[in-house]
């Protein structure tokens, strides 16, 4: 009797052991739990199936490797928002951004009144700076006025992964330090041979009209007789004057523009349009 009593309390400690440790190793708290957006948004339909998993296949590579949120949002227009606000926005309240400092950009496209817009938090402040942002959409304004959406967006996402892998050397892509971008070796000769056609040809035509001109043998030929009069004249320095003036120098500003949200988030960013 004795035996089956001690059976049953060790059974019941183990038990309740069992469950306070399963409780403490699998914690719930709802109040940390965050929903995560989709990296690629394309509301607006203008990517066909395929581009758009190959592009969320690429998007979802770059941030993971880079721990830094990169993402593209295609709406159909700006619900009577800017275009700037609009991009804050969604980043804020669809959970974007990964670490403590949510880190990531949005690239916003408008395709209602054609209008762009980039939005930074976290180390996408440090990685894009302003000067940095102004380059990737001149890389991909060309495609995109040509409506060539997913080649902007592969851009765009390439060019972000470049930027921040930069920018974790400690030298972010700013005024005074953008890429450079360097011709293959196959274009190098193929130039100089242009160049050395071009400057022939325009060569052989401009002598070929030169049908009066003949070489003379020395410089006495090419005076005229009676046309010089050689006279002794003398100049003497009377005054001089001197005026200075500076020369104003225009600072290019470098770095990263912050604002704040209508979250009360700080961002970086940029908009315009294509």
């Amino acid at each position: 009797m004795r035996k089956r009593i001690c059976r049953t309390v060790t059974l019941f400690l183990v038990t309740v052991l069992t469950t306070m440790s399963a409780t403490q190793i699998i914690p719930v708290n709802a109040e940390e739990v965050q929903e995560h957006g989709a990296l690629l948004v394309d509301n607006a339909g203008i990517l066909e199936k395929e581009q758009y998993e190959e592009l969320e296949k690429k998007l979802e590579e770059v941030s993971t490797q880079q721990a830094c949120d990169v993402v593209i949002v295609t709406v159909p227009d700006l619900e009577g928002k800017e275009s700037s606000v609009y991009a804050d926005d969604y980043y804020d309240l669809q959970g974007y951004g990964q670490g403590s400092d949510l880190d990531g950009i949005l690239f916003l496209l408008d395709m209602g009144d054609r209008n762009w817009a980039i939005s930074t938090s976290g180390f996408g402040i440090t990685a894009f700076t302003d000067a940095g942002q102004e380059y990737i959409i001149e890389q991909i304004s060309t495609e995109l006025k040509d409506d060539d959406y997913y080649e902007a967006f592969e851009d765009f996402t390439s060019l972000c992964d470049e930027f921040l892998t930069q920018a974790k050397t400690g030298e972010a892509y700013d005024t005074d330090h953008l890429p450079k971008e360097t011709p293959g070796l196959f274009w190098i000769p193929a130039d100089l041979l242009i160049g050395l056609v071009i400057a022939l040809i325009i060569g052989l035509i401009k002598k070929s009209k030169l049908t009066s001109v003949r070489q003379k043998v020395s410089a006495q030929d090419y005076v005229v007789p009676g046309s010089i009069r050689l006279t002794t004249r003398q100049d003497h320095l009377v005054n001089c004057i001197v005026t200075k003036k500076p020369i104003e120098r225009q600072e290019e500003n470098s770095g990263s523009t912050t604002h704040t949200s209508s979250q009360g988030k700080t961002h970086g960013g940029s908009s315009g349009k294509f």
